[in-house]
């Protein structure tokens, strides 16, 4: 379940989706046949803590961000991962056989969750998020399944109830991504590919075109130091405000010099958003607005706008922009969301409100 920016529907509004909140499509006919057969060629884990991913003549191993070292003969093969990290790795050059999570959008564009990759390069384990198809994953025999984490132990897009199921599949390596700038997952997640056999060339070259939108964006908040922004989402009903600091893009984006909006009901306890009622829109002033792309196009969230937003300066400035809240973690993704946003910052007026 995801939080829309708004939608006709009444989705969960949590971002991300807490244990509690999620939901599973487990087709179960075959499936423990499956796993029994599959079990025996996964990997043996430890807890000794052995560092970064390494690959060569005596096999991998990768501590991911639970503590745990993962130990295969030889390098993955095949692998199995949530649509996040599927376009991260994709970006650069590992090929992923199977992905749980959304591809596209209604419109059949890619969804920002896959990044730069086409959709077409990926076999679809299920779109809905969370609803894994774990039979046809287990068909694939992966050697590992990777995801996201937005807490210590909370992997995105697997449901609490079917983790121990999965890690009979194939060991789950996990990247932890929430309360950290967005420096800290990217680097791990091309760990992770460096580990698992891409190119360091184009890890590299994506590397520098981050930076360099970096600095263009760095530049572009200088030139405005009065602009005030604020990253939002919403149901029909409510609100959200994000709090900044559990986001890695707008915690980093904060390190440029970004004035962005801290709610004043933050949360404490692993939450990520102040909700509010629409006719609360006008609470926190901004002249900038980062909408959830989840929500649709620029247009279509301006279209469903409850009146008391669409009056919003911003909203009636234009400046009222995507924010793919759900993204790759892939350099070259993230310079290509911050090049634009840096055109977006560039654009805008401040001191509209």
């Amino acid at each position: 379940m995801t939080t829309r920016f708004p939608r006709r529907e009444h989705p969960t509004p949590s971002f991300p989706p807490t244990r509690r909140s999620w939901r599973t499509a487990v087709i179960a006919v075959g499936v423990a046949v499956a796993i029994v057969s599959v079990s025996a060629c996964s990997s043996s884990a430890d807890e000794s803590g052995a560092g970064d991913g390494e690959a060569g003549a005596e096999g991998w191993s990768f501590e991911h961000d639970r503590g745990i070292t993962h130990t295969l003969p030889e390098v993955p093969n095949v692998i199995a991962a949530q649509s996040v990290p599927a376009g991260g790795l994709w970006e650069y050059g590992v090929e992923i056989a199977g992905v749980f999570g959304p591809l596209r959008q209604t419109d059949g564009s890619p969804d920002p969750a896959i990044g730069l990759a086409d959709p077409a390069a990926f076999t679809s384990l299920g779109e809905v998020d969370s609803e894994i198809n774990i039979e046809a994953l287990a068909a694939l025999q992966p050697d590992i399944i990777v995801t996201s984490m937005w807490d210590d132990d909370t992997f995105w897009g697997i449901a609490d109830d079917v983790v121990d199921e999965l890690e009979q599949i194939a060991p789950i390596v996990g990247i932890r991504v929430d309360n950290r700038p967005i420096t800290d997952p990217l680097r791990r997640y091309a760990e992770l590919a460096d580990s698992l056999g891409a190119d360091p060339a184009r890890i590299t070259e994506a590397r520098t075109g981050f930076e360099a939108a970096s600095t263009k964006l760095s530049d572009a908040l200088r030139a405005k130091p009065e602009l005030t922004v604020v990253a939002s989402s919403g149901t029909p009903s409510e609100m959200y405000i994000a709090y900044p600091p559990g986001f890695p893009d707008l915690a980093y984006y904060e390190t440029l010099g970004m004035q962005l909006v801290t709610p004043e009901s933050h949360p404490t306890s692993g939450g990520f958003w102040e909700t509010l009622s629409w006719e609360q829109a006008g609470k926190y002033p901004a002249d900038l607005i980062l909408a959830d792309a989840r929500g649709g196009t620029v247009a279509q969230i301006h279209d469903r706008l409850p009146p008391t937003a669409a009056a919003l300066p911003a909203v009636q400035a234009d400046q009222l922009v995507s924010w793919p809240a759900v993204h790759a973690y892939g350099y070259g993704n993230l310079a290509a969301i911050i090049d634009d946003l840096a055109g977006a910052v560039a654009e805008a007026s401040q001191d509209i409100t």
